[in-house]
């Protein structure tokens, strides 16, 4: 059965589990930033152990990339968890700088040509960890800086775009196939969160799907807050006398008749079994009413396995919309919601019992 556009939208948001894939973990990132910036710093150490390395008078300056390079890795490792996409790519173009000057650096136009590689692993970190537009930066910074670089070694124009294309190319197809993949990777993990708060016969959320901060979320600026909780009468007699495919139609049919019958703000779930539940924006009042409709459309739409369904509601005031307690508020509504069904229940079954509490 296809999913319904609210138990997709809800299931979508971030919610502690998943987020957005490049600041899911923000240490991780700086981590590997100041390792890769690290590797470069003993690269360059050693290169400046061999004396044919450095353009002569240019010392002081490969070694002040050293130092800056050095200084790079540790600011990373520190505080490269606070900053924001931005800022970690001003530091990404720190290093492309500092590549720019050590290829400057180098006297030997083989090792020049063999430097312009230093610029691969900050393109493919900014692909990895950076929103697309940052990427194509780094991309565009790439190009230039390749094209500087090969102007100073080539003995013609043809032999520049050669030069020049050839590493261009590479980084920028590296680049791309790491921004398909992670687009990939993105869309799996976003199906993977869908499916895990989804219930798959129904189409409504799942239990999982009705943690706390969907319910805050869902009802955050709200007046009122209220859970009705619907269960179909003698489930098991379905079962028994239809059989269990007639069993899972009933609960089909219940989870499609609440989807069309509620807001697009309020949550549908199935909590387990043959019960369900509703959480909406609504006084105590509205309430009762939405509850007493669903009690009888319901009966139409199990009609052809004599089925009704015994109800419950509880609501609530927010005192302070946004500040109050998900947790708590949560699980009292729907302890004060199951003691009404429960009542219901006791009471001959296929009606509304309701908690108005304050609301």
């Amino acid at each position: 059965m296809a999913f319904d556009a609210r138990s997709r939208a809800v299931a979508s948001e971030p919610s502690g589990q998943i987020a957005d894939e490049r600041r899911s973990d923000p240490g991780r990132r700086a981590r590997v930033l100041s390792w890769m910036t690290l590797g470069g710093v003993v690269l360059g150490v050693v290169a400046a152990l061999d004396p044919t390395t450095v353009r002569p008078g240019w010392l002081f300056a490969f070694a002040g990339v050293i130092v800056a390079s050095g200084l790079v890795a540790v600011a990373s490792r520190l505080w490269g968890a606070r900053w924001s996409d931005p800022q970690t790519f001003g530091v990404v173009l720190l290093l492309d700088v500092l590549v720019m000057v050590s290829i400057a650096a180098n006297q030997d136009r083989t090792g020049a040509l063999l430097n312009v590689v230093m610029l691969l692993p900050p393109t493919l970190f900014t692909a990895v960890f950076l929103a697309r537009p940052l990427v194509r930066g780094q991309e565009a910074v790439v190009a230039v800086a390749c094209g500087a670089v090969m102007g100073l070694v080539a003995d013609s124009p043809v032999q520049w775009l050669s030069l020049t294309g050839l590493p261009v190319l590479s980084f920028v197809a590296a680049a791309e196939t790491v921004l398909v993949l992670r687009g990939d990777l993105s869309e799996v993990l976003r199906s993977l969160a869908r499916l895990s708060v989804t219930d798959p016969l129904t189409g409504v959320l799942n239990r999982r799907g009705l943690s706390p901060e969907v319910f805050d979320r869902a009802t955050r600026t709200a007046r009122y807050r209220s859970v009705v909780l619907l269960d179909i009468d003698h489930f098991k007699v379905i079962n028994d006398l239809f059989g269990h495919q007639a069993g899972d139609r009933a609960l089909e049919a219940i989870g499609r008749g609440l989807l069309q019958e509620t807001r697009q703000d309020d949550l549908v779930v199935r909590l387990g079994g043959e019960e369900f539940a509703v959480v909406t924006a609504a006084d105590a009042d509205e309430t009762r009413i939405l509850a007493e409709r669903l009690r009888e459309r319901a009966v139409e739409w199990i009609a052809p396995w004599s089925g009704t369904v015994s109800i419950g509601t509880a609501t609530e005031t927010v005192r302070t919309p946004g500040t109050a307690a998900p947790h708590d508020s949560l699980q009292v509504l729907l302890d004060r919601a199951d003691r009404c069904l429960y009542q219901a229940k006791r009471a001959g079954r296929n009606r509304v019992v309701a908690d108005r509490g304050d609301g």
